[in-house]
């Protein structure tokens, strides 16, 4: 068979792929297995957390967490710190909305200062001016309760006389419209609310719902029964920590005082007991789902509490849902898409979130509850100081680039270096490779659980540079070091295994690592999220590329650029398998930009030439295996579709813009505001300092660079220039896709500085190279030793 008939098969074993893929995905539970409910109650509470349950100071929730389901909740709305309307807005459209307003907090205004009497006759000025400043006039005070959340609580409290005027100046919102979401969805779906609490009105007030509002819950329990059973759909809003404490100028953990927030729970508490003893004397399955709705005052960012009771969530188990794919995590969004399945309704296009369900069983309730903390406590340090940490990696990899500059030069020296010389380069490379180690460690980090100590930022930190140091000592003293390429290999395949085994065991690493994600941001809960790809992808290039040529060393000649070539398409498969299965990777751009990267590299190793129709065509067949394994994923339950799936429905839906519009905006915010996307200027002085005519690693008169051998050299710039083809993608088709290469490029460019401080043991003269014996031979392993012309040696490596 041809060359070109062979490659010609590649789209049918691509296909063939994808379908394997698409049939791997988890059998998903029928739409019927979800018991029924005749109504559906929704109590909001803002800013409760897990750390708020308690058996004796609350046990009415305890009772209902024990009876019920219960999860870790991530309320995130269209703005990066939920407010209380922001919170209901979000609910009742199951998706991310706001309420309108100014995407940061009110600054705090300063207070009027009244004039003090003047003094009386006789009667003498403190020399202190009679306030204790010793004449220095008196800072003025700031009123800040409008400040953060205080603003949403304020009108919250007094205003909202007529929700379906702000349901529609909600539905209005550049926020709201960019995740393509309908306020009130749920209550136009239901037709019929009973709503206590200025807020919740929120989730329902859609033209033509009826609503039976109160403005707090009544207080004899018959009337409390009546109510409740006045529609199929309640909402309650519980907004009693919205007054355990006042906004501030800075923000703080929970937004609240310790001796407010304790009374505040047990009126909660109170309520809940109430509120349920009510729905139990009602006819029928109630389905009773609780949720931490949003952050208070001026409160951070955290995990909230997520409670499902009654109606086939009862028994003690985890929530999950397919939004998040991973117990116990779920989402706010995903609770209009139950309440409106529990009551057999449709679920409209416009909703994101995905019906909540048990995830197996959990320990006991103590135990559950102290797991949810620590998952709190993990992500809202992964969430806190993240961009600390991006800054490091540019630090640390802008060090790399100036240390190198300084001790290196401009041009390739052929001389003999100083002793001292010597050893600062000695130094250099070992920084490289510890510099190299960082992205890897902050996976490794995950082995040691630091959520659970006393301090879990400072252990974090520990962990991450043990890490460190463990991975360059395997790199520098590992046998592989007297390999020219050895050490860069080293870490390479260590980074290759982590991320690989990782999404292979449930993606424990990645979740909280700084270069993964949280639960708190929710934008993945599972696979590999933008960040990781980066490193992957060149991770995967490379190595594949090593193994190749070293596969294709050992066959005769004649078999050597189809072995290359298969052994390339078989890591491609796998690798490919592995980004885009929807019970593993889930990444939709991944596949889009690594599947590319691996037939380019096929075809330099194989030495095909690499045309425009060739590029196109590989372009082209990876839409083809990325819409197969999303059409199959859509083929499959709704409730169990992955993003990928879900992106088909808003293809047929014609939503599918907005998703495209919000991720264009996503790299566009953070190529202008991550720390990390100063990672790529950095890489840009390397690579012209590297890369240039005359630089560092460009052949030359002098021979290739690092003092690897032609052949050597040549897979190396085969395997960079695919990685660079998967990272242009990656940034091109991901919401984040600039941190993509900006991850790849903290990777890369210490490796390549540490192989232009690669010690030369031979430099050809000039005209040596057409001498010299080229590196041909299968036999010629790494690390053999090769007598040239003069009698001198290379290390074919």
């Amino acid at each position: 068979m041809s060359t070109s008939r062979r490659w010609a098969l590649l789209p049918v074993l691509l296909t063939a792929l994808a379908f394997a893929l698409g049939l791997a995905s988890p059998a998903a539970a029928a739409d019927g297995d979800a018991a029924a409910a005749d109504r559906v109650l929704v109590v909001g509470v803002p800013g409760l957390l897990w750390s708020d349950v308690d058996r004796e100071t609350t046990p009415s929730l305890w009772a209902l967490s024990e009876r019920g389901s219960i999860g870790a909740l991530s309320v995130r709305a269209a703005r990066s710190t939920t407010c209380l309307l922001d919170g209901w807005a979000t609910l009742g459209a199951g998706n991310r909305a706001r309420f309108p307003g100014p995407d940061e907090s009110l600054p705090p205004v300063p207070l009027p200062t009244l004039p003090l009497p003047e003094a009386g006759p006789g009667e003498p000025v403190p020399e202190d001016g009679g306030d204790g400043t010793d004449g220095e006039p008196e800072e003025p005070r700031l009123d800040t309760s409008l400040s953060h959340c205080g603003l949403q609580e304020r009108i919250a409290a007094v205003a909202l006389d007529d929700p379906a005027a702000t349901v529609q100046r909600t539905a209005d919102d550049r926020g709201t419209t960019r995740f393509g979401a309908e306020p009130a969805a749920l209550g136009a779906g239901v037709g019929c609310a009973a709503v206590s609490g200025r807020a919740a009105a929120l989730a329902a007030a859609a033209p033509g719902v009826r609503l039976e509002r109160t403005p707090a819950l009544p207080a004899e329990p018959d009337e409390l029964a009546a109510f409740l059973d006045s529609c199929p759909l309640g909402l309650v809003s519980l907004d009693a920590l919205t007054i355990a404490g006042r906004p501030g100028v800075d923000q703080t953990d929970d937004g609240t005082d310790p001796e407010p927030r304790a009374d505040a729970l047990v009126r909660i508490d109170g309520a809940v007991q109430r509120l349920v003893t009510a729905v139990g004397s009602l006819p029928g399955e109630t389905l009773v789902l609780l949720a931490g709705i949003s952050e208070v005052n001026d409160g951070r960012p955290q995990l909230h509490v997520g409670i499902a009771a009654g109606a086939g969530f009862d028994g003690g188990g985890w929530l999950s849902s397919a939004s998040t794919g991973r117990a116990p995590y779920v989402q706010l969004i995903d609770l209009a898409p139950t309440a409106l399945r529990a009551l057999g309704l449709d679920v409209p296009a416009s909703m994101n979130g995905q019906p909540l369900r048990v995830a197996g069983d959990r320990p006991t309730l103590a135990e559950a509850v102290t797991e949810l903390e620590h998952m709190n406590v993990g992500a809202t340090v992964h969430h806190r100081n993240v961009g600390n940490f991006f800054w490091i990696v540019v630090a640390v990899v802008a060090s790399v680039v100036v240390l190198g500059v300084l001790l290196l030069g401009f041009r390739r020296s052929t001389g003999p270096v100083a002793p001292p010389l010597r050893r600062a380069r000695g130094v250099l490379r070992t920084w490289c490779l510890a510099a190299a180690s960082l992205p890897v460690a902050t996976y490794l980090a995950g082995l040691v659980p630091w959520e659970r100590a006393e301090d879990p930022l400072t252990w974090h930190a520990v962990a991450v540079v043990g890490s460190v140091v463990v991975v360059t000592a395997v790199a520098g003293l590992g046998p592989w070091r007297r390999s020219r390429l050895g050490p860069p290999l080293a870490i390479l395949v260590v980074t290759l295994v982590t991320l690989v085994g990782d999404v292979l065991t449930g993606s424990h690493l990645e979740l909280n690592g700084f270069l993964g994600y949280d639960a708190v941001v929710a934008g993945r809960f599972t696979g590999y999220g933008n960040l990781s790809f980066g490193l992957l992808s060149v991770s995967a290039l490379l190595v594949t590329a090593a193994v190749a040529t070293i596969v294709g060393r050992r066959v005769e000649a004649g078999r050597r650029s189809r072995a290359v070539a298969a052994v390339v398409l078989g890591a491609g498969v796998v690798m490919v398998g592995v980004i885009g299965a929807p019970p593993l990777g889930r990444d939709f751009g991944g596949v889009l930009a690594a599947l590319p990267g691996f037939l380019l590299l096929a075809m330099l190793l194989a030495r095909v030439r690499v045309t425009v129709v060739r590029l196109g065509a590989i372009l082209a067949a990876a839409v083809l295996v990325v819409g197969s394994i999303a059409v199959l994923d859509w083929a499959g339950p709704a409730e169990d579709r992955s993003h990928l799936g879900r992106f088909v429905e808003q293809v047929l839906t014609g939503e599918a813009w907005t998703v495209i519009s919000r991720k264009g905006q996503a790299n566009l915010n953070i190529l202008m505001g991550s720390p990390l996307a100063w990672v790529l200027p950095v890489a840009l002085v390397a690579a012209v300092w590297l890369l240039r005519p005359g630089g560092l690693l460009r052949s030359g008169p002098a021979g290739p660079p690092g003092g690897l051998h032609p052949e050597d050299a040549r897979v190396v710039r085969d395997g960079l220039l695919a990685a660079a083809l998967s990272q242009f993608l990656g940034a091109a088709v991901n919401d984040s896709g600039v941190a993509v290469a900006a991850t790849a490029a903290a990777l890369l460019v210490p490796l390549l500085v540490w192989l232009a401080a690669a010690p030369r043991e031979h430099t050809p003269g000039k005209g040596d190279g057409a001498r010299a014996a080229p590196h041909t031979d299968p036999g010629d392993g790494p690390d053999r030793v090769t007598v040239v012309s003069r009698g001198s040696t290379v290390w074919n490596a």
